[in-house]
């Protein structure tokens, strides 16, 4: 059986692969598990392996392990291959026929190369596939691949959610619309703290909550930890996650901060990995995990 050619999905679908972390720490794991989530917003979304799930799609190495390093080299079954490649990460460049990203970790810069691998492992299949109608899966993928075509890899998207980012910079408001957009989040926008409590409040009167609220400390008007307080005791607002951004970073900074009621903390200017880090935290999803 000849399999599709890889395509580009519907515009309300996805693709997921399996992603398989080897070499790491469980807490290393968790840590990266979070904000993989982030990418069931892409066209392109990396799971962890479920319970009974054997197939693996792509491969996470751990570079700094020595036991996953001399296990990527091997070549065993089991191992990344043309089929199931890998992405390699670590402190320091090492030699390998799969791609190297750099600790700490750029999350796009690691979503592209799992991207680029994947579509790449992508054809070698379906060329595979081509070549030798009769090929069992044995050796390389399970068998039951064979028999499915590669609409099972494709999935609908989540439903979009909103953040609101609360600046007065417009440069601020510029760089988390185009660093969220790509992650299917609709970003809405406050100027002053009066505005971000009254966008609050209706947008959660409508049944839709923000899922994040991203809110400047030094605004006209109340300032954010004022802005903070109203939305964590307003019963109908305090769901929304807060974090607050500053360029004040001093303890007292922090702890007025927390006696507002936010959930966390990012310094001004905003790094693009720690925001793509944090706002992982508050998916849906992750907010589940948390509760079991």
């Amino acid at each position: 059986m000849t399999q599709a050619t890889p395509m580009t999905p519907a515009t309300n679908s996805i693709r997921r692969f399996v992603l398989e972390m080897r070499g790491f720490s469980d807490a290393e794991k968790n840590m990266l598990a979070s904000t993989f989530r982030l990418t069931g917003r892409r066209e392109m979304s990396y799971v962890e392996p479920t319970e009974g799930e054997s197939r693996t799609d792509i491969y996470l190495i751990n570079a700094d392990n020595p036991e996953a390093l001399n296990e990527l080299l091997k070549r065993d079954i089991g191992a990344p291959n043309a089929h199931s490649p890998a992405v390699v990460i670590g402190r320091v460049p090492v030699e390998t026929p799969w791609p190297f990203v750099a600790k700490p970790i750029h999350w796009m810069r690691l979503f592209e190369n799992l991207d680029g691998e994947m579509q790449r492992a992508l054809r070698e299949r379906s060329a595979r596939n081509s070549a030798n109608e009769n090929w069992d899966g044995a050796t390389l993928r399970r068998s039951s691949d064979q028999k499915n075509t590669l609409s099972q890899y494709v999935i609908e998207k989540p439903a979009r959610e909103t953040v609101l980012v609360v600046d007065d910079s417009a440069t601020v408001r510029a760089f988390m619309r185009i660093k969220l957009s790509p992650f299917q989040f609709d970003v809405d926008f406050a100027e002053t703290g009066e505005q971000a409590v009254e966008k609050a409040i209706a947008k959660a009167a409508a049944d839709k909550p923000y899922n994040c609220i991203f809110l400047d400390i030094m605004m006209p008007g109340i300032d954010g930890y004022e802005v903070c307080k109203q939305i964590k005791s307003n019963s109908n607002t305090k769901q929304s996650a807060v974090v607050m951004l500053t360029s004040k970073s001093s303890i007292i900074d922090k702890l007025r901060a927390n006696w507002s009621g936010c959930d966390a903390f990012l310094s001004k200017p905003v790094g693009e990995d720690d925001l793509l880090a944090t706002i992982a935290k508050f998916l849906p999803s992750a907010r589940e995990s948390r509760k079991d």
